[in-house]
Formats: C-alpha cells, sequence, structure tokens
C-alpha cells in the first residue's frame, strides 16, 4: 500500500480534485494489474489443472497477465463499463461532487490509457467516446457513520462475465437450499464457457430483485480465500465451489478441473413468501482497485496488485 497527500496540503475536507485525481489512479491500476490474491488463485489453477485443453489456456492468462504489466497494457481488451462503490463515513466532508470527479477520472482515463470506448445510450447506440454519459459511470454509494475516510473501489465489469448475470425467485415452500445449488449449477452450465472461466461466482440471497443481484457483485468482489461468517452460508459456498469445478467446463469452456476460482455469497433478509437468488460471474480477469481517502488528505492504496 501506497500514502499520499493532497499537494502537501493539509485539510479538514476532501476536494473534487483530490477524488479525480485518485479515481483516476484506481482505474490505471485496475485495467492493467490484476489483484495479488487474484493472480496467486489463478497460478494455483494452473498447477492444480490436468485437462490437455484448459492448462494451455490457463498458461496463455498468466502470460498474458506478466505482459499486461510489463508494457503497461490493458490486462483485457474489453474494459467494462465503469463502476464506483463509495463508502464513506457521516463526519466527512466533501468539497464538489463525487459522481462528477470520477466522471472526469473517467473522460481522461478512457483518453490516455487509453480504454476501450464501450459506454452507449441503450436505445440509440449512441457513443459517447468518454465511457460517460446516461448515468455512467455508475456510483454506488454506502454510508457507515463510524467510518473516518472515503472508500472508493473501481470496478470495469466487462459484458462477457456481465451479460450471464440471472435472477430467480425460490419459494420459501420449497427447499431453499436445494433451490439455490440447482439454480446456481443451472446457470453454471448455460454459461459455460462465456463468462471466461475459471471465474469467481457470485450469489446474492435475499432482500428484493434489486437487493439481490448488488450482493451478487459485493460477493465477487470480496477478497479470495474468505467465506461467509455464518457457517451455513461458508458450507453452501464450498459445496457449490466443489461442484461447479466437478462439471468439467473448465478453463474457456475448453473441459478440465477448474472452472470457477471462489464462490462467494452474501445474504439479506427477506420476504417470508419467497427468496430472490441472483448469481453473477466475475471473468478470471478480476480487475478492482481500492483506495481510503482521508480528512487530511492522506490517500492509502489498499488493493495489493
Amino acid at each position: 500500500m501506497s500514502f499520499g497527500n493532497c499537494n502537501g496540503r493539509v485539510s479538514t475536507s476532501i476536494s473534487e480534485k483530490t477524488i479525480t485525481l485518485v479515481a483516476y489512479e484506481l482505474i490505471s491500476k485496475a485495467v492493467i494489474r490484476l489483484p495479488l490474491d487474484v493472480k496467486k488463485e489463478l497460478q494455483q489453477a494452473f498447477e492444480k489443472e490436468s485437462g490437455a485443453l484448459s492448462r494451455p489456456q490457463i498458461k496463455t492468462v498468466l502470460e498474458n497477465i506478466a505482459i499486461a504489466e510489463k508494457h503497461n497494457l490493458c490486462v483485457c481488451q474489453d474494459t467494462g463499463v465503469p463502476l464506483f462503490y463509495i463508502r464513506f463515513g457521516s463526519s466527512l466532508r466533501i468539497e464538489g461532487d463525487i459522481s462528477k470527479a470520477v466522471s472526469e477520472a473517467t473522460r481522461k482515463a478512457t483518453k490516455e490509457i487509453p480504454l476501450r470506448e464501450n459506454v452507449i445510450h441503450p436505445l440509440t447506440r449512441e457513443n459517447s467516446g468518454t465511457n460517460t454519459g446516461w448515468g455512467m459511470p455508475y456510483v454506488h454509494f454506502e454510508m457507515e457513520p463510524e467510518l473516518d475516510y472515503l472508500e472508493i473501489t473501481f470496478v470495469p465489469k466487462g459484458f462477457g462475465s456481465e451479460a450471464k448475470t440471472t435472477l430467480a425467485y425460490i419459494a420459501t415452500s420449497d427447499p431453499v437450499i436445494e433451490g439455490i445449488e440447482k439454480f446456481v449449477l443451472d446457470n453454471v452450465r448455460f454459461a459455460m464457457g462465456e463468462p471466461c472461466p475459471p471465474y469467481i461466482v457470485g450469489i446474492g440471497v435475499g432482500g428484493t430483485a434489486d437487493i439481490a443481484t448488488w450482493l451478487s457483485k459485493k460477493a465477487y468482489l470480496r477478497p479470495l480465500n474468505t467465506h461467509h461468517p455464518d457457517p451455513n452460508v461458508a458450507a453452501l459456498e464450498s459445496r457449490l465451489l466443489s461442484a461447479i469445478n466437478r462439471t468439467g467446463i473448465g478453463a474457456m469452456g475448453m473441459g478440465g478441473d477448474i472452472t470457477a476460482l471462489a464462490v462467494h455469497i452474501e445474504i439479506c433478509g427477506t420476504h417470508s413468501a419467497a427468496v430472490p437468488v441472483a448469481v453473477g460471474f466475475q471473468c478470471w480477469a478480476a480487475r478492482q482497485s481500492t483506495a481510503r481517502i482521508y480528512d487530511d488528505c492522506r490517500t492509502e492504496y489498499v488493493t495489493l496488485h
């Protein structure tokens, strides 16, 4: 992790300019360098894989990652749509508009890194050329009163995996856990190699449709080799990971031992009539980067790349 300040200025508030600078740095880190935990899991997947076709696929992925880092190039040509997840404390003072700040960072990054110009109007298909406009970049805010920092997580979400997100409701009159298992495995088999395995599966259970879908994203952004604190949820994560890897889909759908690097589940209380379940996929290029900005302008880059 590294630290910085706002051009040497000590302040009691966080400026829009500071947020733009940090957001730009997060974009630069995320699209070029995968998190260290992801790289380690991919290396372990290569060592475990016995499939004659899947093993070379994972080797190519690892070589691709190394080339991107060496030459400062995007690790995947699909630089996705820009998503920002913001957490902040109630005592923080922020000067300016956070959404405006991350939009400016996105426009600058699109031109300078560069990023592929992905964002279009959903009906006319007009392309802004800047990856901004019509609500993009999307910013999700969460206020947690005790925090003494503004936390920004940037996720460039590619659509090979995003397009396989699915939602269902399981009636509580049915066996819910068995229903979740069947729904997840049905969707894994339907998706096959399209989400670019070996991937991370995020599952959101409970809440409402929008909450479950958000939880599925929150789940696959969780650090690898972590488990849900609820032992029943953690056990379901382990069973599903084992079952997915027994499907034989393998890397890029070529057949093999390792289809998923992890299965993560997040839960929320829900209605007594039915349980919404959302399944999301994050491809092997599980890109994200997080920073925390404190009110004295210190910036801590949290994600290890």
